[in-house]
């Protein structure tokens, strides 16, 4: 892994944007019309920034793939993050869809511990060309070890079935399911400590 201090934004932002392209969760989150990519790569900058300042970017040796995983219960509220927040709104969200994201971003809330007492895996992506190498299992590796050390489960989700299959396949348990009014599936899940 490479250490937080070597960390590129570009490449980051580019992997998370490669990944989440079809994703339809995070589609769902962003602008309609305009230059979709654009408002991707506002979203995945938002995460970078966010995810950076918590200590929770995991990027592979290879710089193929990246994890962002961090205590979900570190305090949010400094000029910096309210600064993102604002940059996130109008690059990547827009004012029209603020209300719906943020009624589905209290919901999705609502489902995870109020303690905030866990790590939350929030993006997972591996560049196309790398896919089918063993980076994910060096992300994973990272992950359950930063878990293990914490001693805190590991909650995330997600609305890709492929994922929730490899999420389960490694631990994972799904603990709620959403049915979204749009026909989509976001399953919540966890790995708790053992």
């Amino acid at each position: 892994m490479i250490s937080t201090s070597n960390l590129d934004k570009k490449e980051v932002v580019e992997i998370i944007c490669e990944s989440f392209s079809n994703n339809p969760s995070v589609m769902a989150s962003i602008k309609s019309g305009g230059n979709k990519q654009a408002h991707l790569r506002g979203l995945a900058s938002y995460a970078f920034n966010t995810a950076k300042s918590r200590n929770g970017i995991h990027i592979t040796s290879n710089r193929n793939g990246v994890a962002i995983c961090y205590p979900y219960n570190y305090k949010k509220e400094t000029l910096s993050d309210y600064w993102y927040q604002v940059k996130l709104v109008i690059t990547s969200i827009g004012v029209r869809k603020l209300f719906e994201v943020l009624k589905r971003e209290a919901f999705i809330k609502s489902k995870r511990p109020s303690s905030g007492d866990f790590l939350y895996f929030w993006f997972f992506g591996v560049k196309d060309r790398a896919r089918g190498s063993k980076i994910a299992l060096e992300l994973k590796n990272e992950i359950f070890e930063k878990s293990r050390q914490l001693n805190l489960p590991i909650y995330l989700e997600t609305s890709v079935l492929k994922n929730k299959n490899v999420y389960s396949r490694y631990g994972f348990e799904v603990y709620y399911e959403w049915r979204q009014n749009n026909g989509d599936t976001l399953w919540f899940m966890r790995k708790l400590t053992s």
